[in-house]
């Protein structure tokens, strides 16, 4: 654990000057054909045209704007806190070719008295059948809401580190991609539905300097709630839904859906006791939907994804936690605008 966190953290310094920024790339569903054998004088050129496109007819510029909230939820004794990280807004730039989305994003502070903290890392690579999801979220600094009083505290004490790997295999080669309709740059001429299998990885930490759950808004808390760190590392297995609908006057809509039920080992640390929580299931859905327009110079597209997975830590207390991850984009498409490759 201290390897991965020092190997973060350095990612973190090398990224992130006085920002928080998120780089979201994004490797496209291409259909060209590879020999069985790669030959090893052939190898830069079998990379380079698995991932790059030379002609920058095939490239588009993009302007961003994005909205991310990591949150969780914890129930206590019949009592819930919302825990909310601040300062959820960014803007950014980016670029995408027919294989390729690089989009970068700087969190937007500005004055709030108590900014979080943040630095958030997404990436999706499909190609053919196999898609893989990959996310990195590091936080500190929540607000914390009693549901039931509405009292809110700011808590900058509070850290909370997420990471995770989501496969899925599609039965059906579909006709098109996400990330490949992000881009711009291809039509989709009919609307297509597929299913898939797969399974996920997951990681979650929540800790604390003093109890999570704060006493100055719940002054009856029991004492095996006073716990100063939730671990969990999961392994599951998932379902998927994916269809994408052609609408008229170049717009299209997909919606993806993705249950999942899986296995984490538990550990708890509290101010009096460290302990292992009995039961292991862990449960998970992911939504998301992308509303596009695809013109001959100009597309924009509206990305809005949404993921929870919930589990228990015993003593009654259970845990949801939910990102929400929304893109706007506006993109120029280059075609056209040069005569030749580079």
């Amino acid at each position: 654990m201290k390897k991965r966190m020092f190997f973060f953290s350095l990612l973190l310094l090398a990224i992130q000057f006085g920002f928080s920024q998120e780089t979201e790339v994004d490797t496209i569903k291409t259909h060209e054909k590879s020999s069985k054998f790669i030959d090893f004088k052939k190898t830069t050129t079998f990379i380079d045209t698995l991932l790059i496109d030379r002609d920058p007819n095939h490239w588009s510029v993009r302007l961003l704007s994005s909205f991310k909230e990591h949150d969780f939820v914890l129930s206590s004794k019949g009592s819930k806190f919302d825990y909310e990280p601040n300062n959820p807004i960014g803007v950014g730039i980016g670029i995408a070719t027919r294989k390729l989305i690089v989009d970068i994003t700087f969190n937007i502070k500005g004055q709030e008295e108590n900014p979080t903290d943040r630095f958030d890392i997404l990436t999706s690579f499909f190609i053919k059948k196999h898609l893989f999801d990959f996310y990195f979220q590091k936080y500190q600094g929540f607000s914390v809401e009693n549901v039931d009083t509405k009292e809110i505290i700011f808590r900058d004490d509070i850290r909370s580190v997420s990471t995770g790997l989501r496969y899925m295999y599609m039965f059906h080669e579909s006709d098109y991609s996400i990330a490949a309709m992000k881009t711009g740059l291809f039509n989709q001429e009919k609307s297509s539905i597929t299913m898939g299998l797969g399974g996920f990885l997951l990681y979650s930490n929540q800790s604390a300097d003093d109890p999570i759950v704060p006493v100055d808004i719940h002054p009856g808390i029991q004492d095996e709630s006073l716990y100063t760190e939730l671990r969990g590392t999961a392994i599951g297995a998932q379902i998927g839904v994916s269809g994408l609908i052609v609408l008229p006057s170049n717009f299209f809509l997909s919606l993806n859906i993705v249950p999942g039920i899986g296995l984490m080992n538990k550990f708890v640390k509290s101010e009096d006791q460290d302990y292992r929580p009995e039961n292991p299931v862990v449960h998970q859905l992911g939504l998301s939907a992308m509303l596009g327009y695809n013109g001959d110079l100009f597309y924009a597209n509206l990305a809005v994804s949404n993921g929870y997975y919930s589990t228990d830590f015993d003593f009654g207390n259970e845990v949801v936690f939910s990102y929400l991850n929304a893109k706007l984009a506006i993109g120029y498409k280059l075609k056209g605008k040069f005569k030749k490759k580079f």
